[in-house]
């Protein structure tokens, strides 16, 4: 971990003072979850600062930017600010999952490190308002090394449109009343339709098109999720779910549904393990 380009050289408002043993075990026990060592390393040579590499990138836009996510400050051990103000901060923001550690505040946007799944935790973006979550790295020091001082801001791709919220509102009804009410290939075609909308409205439409009973609406969605795994469509749906959905999929007891859904997760890992 290059620590030498985070900071400015003059101490701010988010510097803690010095770290010992006793101090990173008072935190930890009042947060009840053990810090990732790579972070305490890091806080023993500056407890808490504005950093210079304020960008990480991202393939899926956000309410900051459509290929990169702000980070302004590291909190550092300790409170007001530091660590501790994670357990006002989510309480006050309706952030329910004692398992996600706040390091990075700009309300209602939230930088966590996320142990809902492993001891070593992941970090990840939050965006309250706009319901989203983004995974940025597997753990604290890939999200450190990925900082950077600069990116540029690139142009939606042709799956988002800008639409009124009138629309938008009118959109979400009727991908329900389709996946209620319609056969498969009236939601196949309704998807593709949505496919010209935005982001978020794919991402409703795919999420309520696996929950469907029915294999011919899960095999019409693997046409579209085939494309993903194979690196089309980058953006739209994170690879982490659609890592899940086709697991999920190939446990099918429809022959066809599983068979597609095994190729895809075979292009999806062929291409994460490049």
């Amino acid at each position: 971990m290059n620590v030498e380009i985070l900071w400015a050289e003059e101490l701010d408002e988010y510097y803690k003072g010095e770290v010992d043993s006793e101090l990173v075990e008072n935190i930890q026990k009042e947060l009840n979850m053990d810090l990732p060592d790579s972070y305490i390393q890091l806080m023993k040579k500056r407890n808490g600062f504005y950093l210079k590499n304020k960008y990480f990138s991202t393939e899926t836009p956000n309410s900051w930017a459509n290929n990169s996510v702000h980070v302004d400050f590291l909190y550092g051990i300790g409170q007001e600010p530091g660590l501790l103000d994670s357990l006002y901060l989510r309480k006050e923001w309706g952030i329910r999952s004692k398992k996600l550690l706040i390091i990075s505040a700009d309300p209602p946007m939230f930088i966590c490190l996320d142990y809902r799944k492993r001891k070593n935790p992941s970090v990840v973006f939050i965006d309250v308002e706009q319901n989203q979550e983004i995974k940025l790295a597997k753990d604290f020091e890939e999200f450190i090394n990925g900082l950077v001082d600069y990116i540029e801001d690139v142009e939606l791709d042709s799956y988002d449109s800008e639409l009124s919220e009138q629309e938008i509102k009118d959109y979400y009804m009727k991908i329900d009343e389709v996946i209620q009410k319609g056969k498969p290939g009236e939601i196949d075609r309704f998807f593709t339709k949505i496919l010209s909308t935005n982001n978020e409205l794919i991402r409703y439409i795919v999420e309520k098109m696996r929950q469907h009973e029915k294999p011919k609406v899960h095999f019409n969605l693997l046409l579209f999720l085939s494309c993903c795994a194979e690196g089309d469509n980058k953006g739209i749906i994170e690879d982490d779910y659609l890592l899940e959905i086709l697991n999920e999929l190939s446990q099918s007891k429809n022959r066809d549904v599983r068979d597609f859904s095994l190729h895809s997760l075979k292009a999806l890992n062929n291409r994460l393990n490049v």
